[in-house]
Formats: structure tokens, C-alpha cells, sequence
């Protein structure tokens, strides 16, 4: 409004000029300098226009820019969570073979065993830590342009948030609901109460086939939330990776924001191995299929299943604090 106020006036004010006297001219030059002068006000107008915008822009890619570093801080914490996830699995899951197999005897439940060998009584939930990824929404209407294709990374990672919520409390219930049913039994309550495995416990634990089928289940509802947990940890170190290229590191990355084992490491388990127990060909049918063999290889140092000289499953590295 000011603008058209302004503009309004100066062309009274020049017309008045031009109509003053019959002894000014109306001539070509007049007319040039009155628009010249109107086009010198609408260019610092304009100029002027351009410079707050531009401010505004840079204002808001600092903050975008530091949004995006608390993301990278959530990244971490959201690794650190699956690197837990997925020890627990692959731990449980090796009891659950030990288990299956009947290896573990009435000596090895006497002398006493920690929580998480029972398999059955406890759970692990995968922790998404998502508070800048939501300040990051907020800012989703003007994303800086070089930031568009990690925004999108981004996004489609905490997409997948809702469904780890769900195979979190798909696990919750699962354990819960066998707890419910153990309590009935006449021995949960009163060796929980003394802290002791009384031999009906015991007997449970080594001849019952329930027993095998509720850890069955168990393992069945780690392992869909460690297929997340995976998926989940690979993607988010590509995107923490991907902002360190765009802004640059600020300081050292962390030792979890890693998928591949150390080379010195992971050399220790190249080379061929046989299964000696169980029923190879239902885990690995093609591996298995000519000489019941597993090759472990290298390549980028990461391992990788091996099948005809070809690397055909890349093997994770995950917390050996489990083992």
C-alpha cells in the first residue's frame, strides 16, 4: 500500500510539472528522466526486497543445518538401541539352538543360569529417538534445495517408525502373555519368591516340548524386530554419512556408526566351515545343497556368505558383548 501511495504521488507530482507552463516544453527528455527516475525507485524497492529474502533463506538454512545436526545425534542413539536389538537376538537365538538340540542339561540349570538364559522371561525394545526429525517436519515447507535428497532419506527412515512400535509391543505381549501362563503353574511363583530352580522348574525347562515351542515363539518375535533393527542401523549410518558430506564433520565419528567389522577381525572368520548339527539344508538350501559347506569371505571388509565364488549375503557386525 505504501508503495502504490508512493508511486501514485510522483506521477501527480511529474504530470503536474509537465502541465505547469505553457513555457516548459513537453519534450522527450522530460519524459525520459521521469521514467528513469521511476525505475530507479522500483529497482532499490526491489533490491531491497531481494536482500531480506536472501537473509531470511540464509536464517533458515543455518537452522536447517543445525537441525540436521541433532538428527545425526539421534542416529547414534537409534544405533546404539539396534546394536542391543540385535546382540539380544542373536544371542537368544543361540540358546534357542542349544535348546532345540537338548544340549544343555540338568547340571547347567542346577548351578544356576543369568536372566536373559532363560530366553522366555525378558524382552528387548528398539528405542527410535525422533525428536529433530520432528522439528525437522516443521521446517518441511521450505528445505533447502541441497538438502532435499537427505530430507527425503530421512523421512523415509522414521517412516518405518510406526512399525517398530508394533513389533516392539508385539514382543512386550508375547513375553508378558507367557508370564501370565507360567504363573499358573505350581512352581513359577514359589522358586521366583526363593530365587532358586526347583526340579519342577527344571524338568520344565529340559522335557516339557512346550517349553520349545514358547521359545520357538520368543525367538520368533526378536527376530522380526531385529530384521528392523538392521534395516533401521544401515540406513541411518548412510544418512549420518551423507550430512558429514554435506556439512562437513564437526568431530570424529563414533565407533558404533559402523556396519563392517574391523579387518583384522574379520579375518579370523574367513574360510570354509561344515555343520555339524542340525538340519543344514533348511537354513541355508542352496550353500548346502552340493557339499553341506559354508565359505565365509571378505570383500570391502565386510563378510559375506560365500555361494560359487560369488559373495552372496553380507554378514553384520553387531555387539559382542553377547557372545
Amino acid at each position: 500500500m505504501l508503495l502504490l501511495k508512493f508511486l501514485t504521488n510522483r506521477f501527480k507530482s511529474i504530470g503536474s510539472s509537465l502541465r505547469k507552463s505553457k513555457e516548459v516544453s513537453f519534450t522527450n527528455s522530460t519524459i525520459f528522466l521521469a521514467f528513469t527516475e521511476l525505475f530507479m525507485v522500483v529497482l532499490g524497492i526491489l533490491l531491497a526486497l531481494y536482500i531480506d529474502r536472501w537473509n531470511t533463506t540464509q536464517n533458515h538454512k543455518k537452522q536447517f543445518e543445525a537441525t540436521l545436526r541433532l538428527v545425526q545425534d539421534d542416529l547414534i542413539n537409534d544405533i546404539k538401541s539396534s546394536d542391543n536389538v540385535i546382540a539380544s537376538f542373536n544371542a537368544r537365538d543361540s540358546l534357542r539352538h542349544d535348546v532345540m538340540l537338548e544340549k544343555l542339561d540338568k547340571e547347567y540349570y542346577e548351578k544356576g543360569i543369568s536372566y536373559w538364559q532363560k530366553i522366555i522371561v525378558f524382552y528387548t525394545t528398539f528405542d527410535i529417538k525422533s525428536d529433530a526429525y520432528k522439528l525437522l517436519l516443521d521446517m518441511k515447507e521450505e528445505v533447502p534445495k541441497n538438502y532435499l535428497t537427505v530430507y527425503k532419506k530421512i523421512k523415509k527412515l522414521y517412516g518405518r517408525t510406526p512399525i517398530i512400535d508394533e513389533y516392539n509391543k508385539n514382543f512386550k505381549k508375547v513375553i508378558w502373555d507367557i508370564k501370565d501362563e507360567l504363573s499358573y503353574t505350581d512352581w513359577y511363583w514359589i522358586d521366583s519368591y526363593h530365587g532358586r530352580m526347583s526340579d519342577k522348574q527344571i524338568d520344565f525347562l529340559l522335557n516339557d516340548f512346550y517349553y520349545k515351542s514358547l521359545v520357538q515363539k520368543v525367538v520368533n518375535a526378536s527376530a522380526l524386530l531385529n530384521g528392523v533393527a538392521i534395516a533401521h542401523r544401515k540406513e541411518a549410518i548412510d544418512i549420518y554419512n551423507d550430512i558429514n558430506d554435506l556439512l562437513g564433520k564437526v568431530e570424529e565419528v563414533p565407533e558404533v556408526m559402523t556396519y563392517i567389522l574391523t579387518d583384522s577381525l574379520a579375518k579370523k572368520y574367513i574360510g570354509k566351515y561344515r555343520m555339524v548339527e542340525g538340519d543344514s539344508s533348511k537354513w541355508f538350501p542352496k550353500i548346502y545343497s552340493d557339499n553341506l559347506i559354508l565359505e565365509i569371505g571378505i570383500k570391502d571388509s565386510c563378510l559375506y556368505l560365500m555361494q560359487d565364488s560369488e559373495y552372496t549375503r553380507k554378514l553384520y557386525y553387531f555387539n559382542r558383548q553377547y557372545q
